[in-house]
């Protein structure tokens, strides 16, 4: 009798039974990423040229007015206009900064499992020895790893490059413009953005409407981030407004004893002393140059000898690194919540 031994396994009987290494996984996950992290580091890598061009001459720029001497002096005031004009305008460069992390979030999230479903590869891809999750996993953690390092890099990168504007007093710490843009919440921003992403590959199936989608959610959540930043702690109050220098301000109201007062009221009593007038403008108090009969008397200081007091309620700037984490808490957390729906759901999708 023959035996047709050329087709007896030869080996382990169980090597296909058992699931795919890790590292197996991981070099997958890398290979998928590969391509859509070259073309993100392209783009950030002109950014980057851009930012050490402008920063470079912005701190030297920065180191005149500071060397300067006496402080006082026109030469002086003049570097420090010269600097201010200069500088204190970014234009549409900062939306791009602003922007970034949640666009590299979403543009890493959305072909994570959406192209897969979108070309019908994953009924090849769920069933080489891996399994859905596992493989879903080493996807989704090898892509949140590259949105993690890009966000982070260009975060720090921004922080360098705004260094002499915070130094200046130009763009608080804590402003809508640069806070989400710099610290550990612009990696917490980017994770939200790549998680939002991730699960609407999977809901969509399709990598343009998820983009498009998560794109949507990110910002969103952004303009509602915005109004609630200011508000992770309690504000502190003063009357002098030497103590929120470099400090995002929330609010600024008058008082006379307990009272609040209205505008309306002050306006009335500098009408009837003959002086300028208050105004409201971009949410801020301004005093209107309007000549009165009053003379040169200073509208707020004619204010304040009547008994009425200016409160301004701010965060100090030495909340920064607190806000940061906070911020980068609840966002990772939210992530977290999105990529375990995500696994939820895949698990009990049909191959």
């Amino acid at each position: 009798m023959s035996t047709a031994t050329g087709l007896i396994p030869t080996g382990d009987p169980l090597a296909a039974a058992r699931p795919l290494p890790w590292r197996n996984l991981i070099w997958v996950a890398w290979r998928r990423h590969r391509p859509t992290a070259g073309v993100i580091a392209a783009v950030l890598a002109a950014l980057t040229i851009y930012l050490v061009i402008t920063g470079l001459s912005m701190r030297s720029a920065w180191h005149d007015v500071q060397a300067c001497t006496p402080q006082n002096s026109r030469a002086c005031s003049f570097a420090w206009d010269q600097f201010q004009n200069t500088h204190s305008d970014p234009g549409v460069v900062s939306a791009l900064f602003l922007f970034a992390p949640l666009l590299i979030g979403a543009f890493v999230g959305a072909p994570v499992i959406g192209r897969e479903l979108e070309h019908g590869t994953f009924r090849y891809a769920w069933t080489q020895g891996a399994g859905r999750i596992r493989w879903a996993v080493a996807m989704i953690v090898g892509g949140a790893v590259a949105v993690a390092a890009l966000t982070g890099a260009f975060g720090a990168l921004v922080a360098w490059h705004d260094r002499p504007l915070w130094e200046a007093d130009i763009t608080p710490r804590l402003g809508g413009g640069e806070f989400p843009a710099t610290g550990v919440a612009v990696i917490g921003w980017g994770l939200a953005a790549y998680a939002a992403a991730v699960l609407a590959g999977l809901l969509w199936r399709r990598v343009l409407p998820a983009l498009g989608s998560a794109v949507v959610a990110a910002f969103a959540l952004a303009f509602a981030a915005s109004r609630l930043r200011l508000h992770y702690l309690a504000p502190l109050r003063t009357r002098s407004l030497d103590h929120v220098v470099g400090s995002q301000v929330v609010a600024q109201w008058w008082q006379q004893g307990a009272t609040h007062v209205g505008y309306a009221e002050l306006n009335g009593v500098l009408r009837a002393a003959g002086l300028s007038q208050i105004q409201i403008s971009g949410g801020k108090t301004a005093v209107q140059a309007a000549p009165g009969p009053g003379g040169g008397t200073d509208p707020i200081s004619y204010l304040l000898s009547r008994g009425y007091a200016q409160w301004t309620s701010y965060q100090p700037a030495g909340r920064y690194w607190a806000f940061q984490w906070i911020e980068f808490g609840w966002l990772a957390a939210l992530a977290v919540l999105l990529l375990t729906i995500t696994l939820l759901l895949l698990r009990r999708r049909d191959a």
